[in-house]
């Protein structure tokens, strides 16, 4: 009783407590695993929020009377389900898009994770030392877990350089499950959703918010639990199989192929994006289309870049192989 007094007057003193927050929780058939979410989002210290579970027309059926929740615990969650599955980017998308500009905050949830007690609370304070008149957006590392949650299977990967458009043009570097923004954040991307294919949700993010001037916070803290199981549509992309799967792809084209889908949403969407970023996207866009070393002299022009010395050797030979 004493700690949970003690907890109570911690969280009135806190003046980050009144500032309400959007959770989307995209869901598809998610039932065998999205209580522990469930909860583990009402046991957060940061209380002020509304979640939104956005149901990308499941087969399964999902009810909240299934759950223990309380009558005020209920009353915090708006369940909707789609007509038409959409897939998890336009699922998150849209349902960003659809939620009104009221909120402090918004913040992306998959349906089986498991968040730390103060991921919200951690995030907001972040954010809270950029001005609100500025689009910033947050993300973080996370801990790899199985389908049991007691199997532990490692860290996403720690990336050391700052984020930048630049690195954001070619890759992502944290997923949507850690993301929390800002309501200017929240409105740039939605003025950045127009009918074209995107191919995710989170590398989007990174991509507009960092290209329009914003901020972003890479926490290299931990606070969620990210679930890697069979039915993952994601997962964590750190495994030997995984960057064969990535190496496989770039010799195939896929990787191109995405890329030529995300040049052209960002091309669509040049009029938000700074000067210097502009031309930093004109110049890759050159790189990926020149031969005989004018190809080597744009990339160099445009200052795009991966995280590590091996990664940027990869983006070099698939430029000069136009693989990438």
């Amino acid at each position: 009783m004493i700690k949970e007094i003690e907890s109570k007057l911690n969280y009135e003193d806190d003046k980050t407590c009144d500032l309400k927050i959007a959770i989307i929780l995209a869901f598809y058939n998610g039932n065998e695993f999205i209580s522990e979410q469930i909860f583990s989002i009402f046991n957060q210290s940061h209380k002020n929020f509304v979640l939104f579970i956005i149901d990308d027309c499941s087969t399964q059926k999902f009810s909240l009377e299934n759950y223990n929740l309380s009558s005020s615990d209920k009353a915090k969650i708006k369940y909707s389900k789609r007509n038409q599955n959409l897939g998890y980017t336009l699922n998150f998308l849209n349902a960003l898009n659809s939620i009104d500009n009221s909120y402090d905050y918004y913040a992306f949830s998959d349906q089986d994770d498991i968040w730390h007690k103060d991921k919200l609370k951690n995030a907001i304070n972040s954010l809270q030392h950029y001005s609100s008149k500025i689009p910033s957006l947050y993300g973080c590392r996370t801990e790899l877990i199985g389908e049991n949650k007691n199997i532990k299977l490692g860290k996403s990967k720690l990336h050391k350089r700052k984020p930048s458009f630049k690195n954001a043009i070619i890759q992502n570097i944290f997923g949507g499950n850690t993301m929390v923004f800002n309501n200017l954040a929240k409105k740039t991307i939605c003025k950045s959703i127009k009918q074209n294919k995107i191919i995710s949700h989170d590398w989007w993010c990174y991509q507009i918010i960092s290209g329009n001037g914003g901020n972003v916070i890479y926490d290299k803290r931990i606070f969620l639990k990210y679930r890697q199981h069979s039915k993952n549509l994601i997962g964590s992309n750190i495994s030997l199989k995984s960057k064969l799967t990535r190496l496989y792809q770039i010799i195939k084209g896929e990787f191109k192929n995405k890329n030529d889908k995300n040049l052209n949403s960002l091309i669509d969407n040049c009029d938000l994006l700074t000067f210097n970023n502009r031309n930093s996207l004109k110049n890759f866009v050159k790189a990926r289309e020149s031969f005989f070393l004018l190809d080597i002299f744009y990339l160099k022009k445009s200052g795009v870049t991966r995280q590590t010395f091996f990664e940027n050797l990869i983006l070099l030979i698939g430029i000069i192989l136009k693989k990438i």
